[in-house]
């Protein structure tokens, strides 16, 4: 699976990038078989922070993502029990 992780404006470092992974990695595993790509852009509203997941399956569904916290970590958990439900 392609990971691409980024952040507007803000800096994103390797243990968010490995969280990333490996949170993906579990959900994913659950549900589908074969992912293709994963794509999290994380950026700042104000005061909180923003991320926005997409998966890309092998079987042509896309699932998206949003959610906003004030801790980059809570922020990407609550987009990842998003695309769980």
């Amino acid at each position: 699976m392609r990971y691409q992780v980024s952040g507007i404006h803000i800096d994103v470092g390797d243990a968010l990038r490995e969280h990333v992974e490996t949170e993906f990695g579990e959900i994913v595993a659950k549900y589908a078989g074969r992912p293709t790509e994963a794509v999290v852009v994380f950026s700042k509203d104000a005061t909180e922070f923003v991320c926005e997941a997409t998966l890309h399956l092998s079987t042509g569904l896309t699932v998206q993502a949003k959610a906003h916290a004030f801790d980059i970590y809570e922020c990407f958990d609550k987009c990842c029990e998003k695309i769980d439900k």
